[in-house]
């Protein structure tokens, strides 16, 4: 007769080695935070620099993690009174294993908006953090407002309970506004370029789809109240997997059905314009500065980027993970001349400072952990356009030739080309882009029709040939010639 594992909870703790507990917040912590988006990534980061910010200087900084969309991972946490283990995985094979209490409620948005409402609202939340990914923010990239034809946000605005992350902030900025409640300051931590700034402005644009009576005041109390700061985040978590959850509880002796498996390295970059107090972040490795820029553009394009071109050039050739594709020689001297020749020079350009190429690539190469180019292709509309596009576009306006970063573009239009059951399937927005690019024969229509949601793809200067012309060139070799041809052409 075997004894089923025991499953991980506050009262479970004691089965846990002292070295992995110590960091836990004191029981009876409140609440100070509202978090949107609790997947992988926040468990694993934001979560993290906070309970080792109350560890520094005790404090009420609790999260409220809010699942904007599904309910697995709120069901999960909940099973085990919000307590989850982080395994930090090095390239060596060396893992590093915390227990993290610094969740404190979960919430449904879904099945419980007047809870996610009420706990926007409450006076002790001084701080809403958000990871909702690219696509999350349901927003136009050419005029950094919500996307006028979406049918969630329009039927947000219209009253009913919100399924929009936007939707669901605004409610409950508006429902904290009617409170009285003190000061708050949002921080969006998706890859988006100045972030903060965006947000507000797809707040405002949401408050302008509200009655009028409605409308005024909530946009002058946000203006008034409401600081938005903008962030950089980097860290590498794939999504966890059943191997992930197996090894965890054969190595601690408990089930962990919400576990978390990432790198080592961990950084946040936070801009300093805080409405009120926050937690001890600072002393924990968390860097503020009056100006985000600089860190963002190294992190889009000398992390995410490279990241994106892996992925979908990657899938092209058959990997099925960043360890397999970077282990390829052809594709890792492609990489190393994209980064060299055309992605570290943009982000230098930009006033920053990016890593060691090799320094790199062993993070992103780490065998020791599945990162999986199916997951990181998804939401290519939402990611390209400031990864690979913007850094595309500033050399041509150079006058320069950007092949190797149009190559990569090249690889995810013809990803979507490939049939169903020939490539993974990929979120519902490039699965509808897929069937729209079906019906074009040659890589220009493709190119063609894409020029308007890619934003960046057509220069407004008029230049020939622009990005767009570049992108088709380097599809029809990819379509004519192969991948395989392609990538090594490339590298040279």
């Amino acid at each position: 007769m075997t004894t089923a594992t025991p499953r991980l909870n506050r009262a479970a703790r004691g089965l846990l080695p002292t070295e992995l507990t110590a960091e836990l917040p004191p029981p009876g912590t409140g609440t100070g935070i509202v978090h949107l988006g609790p997947g992988a990534f926040h468990r694993a980061h934001q979560a993290v620099f906070t309970q080792l910010a109350m560890a520094a200087e005790p404090g009420d900084w609790g999260i409220c993690a809010a699942a904007s969309r599904g309910r697995s991972t709120v069901e999960a946490l909940r099973g085990q009174d919000n307590l989850y283990t982080v395994t930090e995985r090095a390239a060596d094979g060396a893992d590093r294993v915390r227990a993290v209490g610094a969740i404190t409620d979960t919430v449904s948005a879904l099945d419980e908006p007047e809870r996610l409402a009420a706990a926007l609202a409450a006076q002790a939340t001084r701080v809403v953090t958000l990871t909702v990914t690219e696509g999350g923010y349901r927003h136009d990239p050419a005029t950094g407002r919500l996307a006028s034809d979406d049918p969630e946000t329009a039927a947000d605005a219209l009253g009913r309970a919100p399924r929009t992350a936007v939707g669901q902030l605004v409610r409950g900025l508006q429902a904290r506004s009617r409170a009285g409640a003190e000061s708050l300051t949002v921080l969006p931590c998706d890859n988006l370029p100045r972030n903060g700034r965006l947000l507000r402005g797809l707040v405002e644009s949401f408050c302008e789809m509200l009655p009028e009576s409605e409308a005024a005041p909530l946009l002058e109390w946000v203006g008034e109240r409401v600081a938005f700061c903008s962030t950089v985040v980097d860290q590498v978590v794939p999504a966890t997997e059943q191997a992930d959850l197996d090894r965890v509880a054969e190595a601690l002796g408990v089930a962990d059905a919400a576990a978390v498996v990432g790198e080592q390295h961990r950084s946040w970059v936070v801009e300093d314009a805080f409405a009120g107090p926050r937690p001890a972040w600072d002393r924990v490795g968390v860097q503020f500065t009056p100006d985000v820029g600089p860190y963002e553009t190294v992190k889009l394009r000398c992390v995410n980027a490279p990241l994106s071109a892996t992925a979908c050039l990657g899938l092209l050739l058959g990997a099925e993970t960043v360890t397999e594709a970077v282990g390829r020689l052809d594709l890792r001297r492609y990489l190393r001349a994209l980064y060299r020749d055309e992605l570290a020079p943009s982000a230098a350009a930009a006033g920053g400072s990016p890593p060691e190429f090799d320094a790199l690539l062993a993070r992103l190469g780490n065998p020791n952990l599945r990162h999986q180019l199916a997951k990181i292709a998804q939401q290519g509309i939402g990611k390209l356009p400031q990864r690979l596009v913007a850094p595309a576009a500033e050399h041509v306006r150079r006058g320069e030739d950007p092949h190797l970063t149009c190559l990569a573009i090249a690889a995810w239009v013809h990803l979507l080309r490939v049939p169903v059951g020939a490539r993974p399937r990929l979120d519902p927005v490039s699965e509808e882009i897929a069937a729209e690019l079906a019906p074009a024969r040659y890589a220009t229509e493709a190119v063609d029709l894409l020029r308007e949601r890619l934003y960046g793809l057509s220069e407004e200067s008029g230049s020939r040939p622009d990005v767009g012309d570049r992108v088709a060139e380097a599809l029809r070799t990819v379509e004519v010639r192969g991948v395989h041809a392609a990538v090594q052409e490339a590298a040279g």
